[in-house]
């Protein structure tokens, strides 16, 4: 049993209780998607934690944990979007979940290309900045948090992969389970 990757799955899982029980799917869709989507790569997470082999699930994890670098910040940009006075510009945000469906597209072939990655990035950057623009716009300091945690979640894990190999998915799925509770108490507070 992997103790640290238990307990970071149950604080994934603590923050999409958390949000499924403070918000509405009606008041809140994405969120609600958002943690949905969370909820089930932290209880693969758990179940994998418990297992003898660690490929248990191996490409299904990976297209989870996929799924999971991209969703949570574009998501939760079109829920702070929502409640402030440029609803417009959601829609942007949900076109930025496209580079997804190509990493996941290759990631079920055979032929899967890097260049996916760096328009994961790309997308990433550029609803880091929309955060930060909107943080400075509405003066709402949980949004520079939330935008410290993605961008901590996706960059961090690689500056500690390189320290100690095998605990990037920890910072990952740290900076997940923070992002879902930062929006949930950003949309509640709010």
């Amino acid at each position: 049993m992997h103790v640290v990757g238990a307990l970071v799955n149950l604080l994934l899982i603590s923050a999409c209780v958390y949000t499924m029980y403070s918000l509405t799917p009606a008041d809140h869709p994405y969120a609600y998607l958002a943690a949905s989507f969370s909820l089930v790569h932290g209880l693969l997470g758990l179940l994998r934690s418990y297992t003898e082999e660690p490929d248990e699930c191996g490409r299904t994890f990976m297209i989870s944990a996929s799924i999971l670098e991209v969703i949570p910040l574009p998501l939760a940009n079109i829920e702070f979007y929502l409640v402030s006075d440029q609803s417009g510009v959601a829609l942007v945000h949900g076109l930025s979940l496209i580079p997804l469906f190509y990493d996941m597209i290759g990631k079920l072939g055979e032929d899967w290309d890097s260049s996916t990655e760096t328009l994961k990035d790309l997308a990433l950057l550029g609803n880091i900045v929309s955060t930060l623009y909107l943080a400075i716009k509405d003066g709402k300091n949980l949004y520079y948090a939330v935008a410290a945690t993605a961008f901590l979640a996706r960059y961090g894990s690689s500056l500690v992969d390189r320290c100690n190999e095998g605990l990037s998915h920890v910072v990952g799925t740290l900076g997940n389970a923070g992002i879902m509770a930062l929006m949930t108490y950003t949309l509640t507070e709010g």
